[in-house]
């Protein structure tokens, strides 16, 4: 029978390594998918996924076992991501993705068949455009959509206020019909 995180939270205090390496076990994946889908690369959320278990590791003796875990981990998770989009940003730049570069990018699928073009190209839209949100709102939206959280698990994790997680989902969604429609227009068109 598994272990429940609490369980496994208060055997890594106690330092039981095995018991660690099984909540690492439990929780990489959706570590490595929020921060891919935060960062928009995969290379990057492996480095935050790491950096992210190495911080808890550290952490862990002084988190309190009456406290989710997954929340605890998603806000570190969010954290590292934003301070490596941040130097990202400030290395390179404004990061924007623009309508050419996404257009470059999916005609390098025409040659697939007909309905996984489409799919294809529709979902790389959605994640770039989902890419040129700014951080305020793709971290409400991600966790809304890629991870399916409620809102009030959002809050948590942002350590913002409910109503301001509500505005930021639906402006950030108002954002994302902005992007997109051209594009989707574009599409039809062509």
């Amino acid at each position: 029978m598994s272990k429940t995180d609490e369980e496994l939270i208060v055997l890594s205090q106690q330092g039981d390594e095995t018991a660690f390496a099984e909540l690492v076990e439990r929780y990489q994946n959706k570590v490595y998918t929020l921060a891919v889908h935060l960062l928009a690369d995969r290379e990057e959320g492996r480095d935050v996924a790491q950096e992210v278990f190495i911080r808890v590791y550290h952490a862990l003796p002084r988190f309190r076992t009456d406290a989710d875990f997954l929340p605890w981990l998603y806000t570190i998770t969010a954290n590292i991501a934003r301070d490596r989009w941040r130097r990202r940003k400030r290395e390179k730049g404004t990061i924007r993705v623009s309508l050419d570069e996404i257009n470059a990018e999916l005609a390098d699928h025409r040659f697939s068949p007909e309905s996984v073009l489409v799919k294809k190209d529709v979902s790389l839209m959605v994640e770039k455009a989902i890419a040129s949100l700014p951080w305020d709102y793709r971290i409400p939206i991600v966790l809304r959509h890629s991870h399916e959280l409620s809102y009030e698990e959002i809050a948590e994790i942002m350590k913002i206020p409910l109503n301001t997680v509500k505005t930021r989902i639906r402006r950030g969604r108002l954002l994302l019909k902005d992007i997109l429609a051209p594009m989707l227009e574009q599409r039809r068109d062509s």
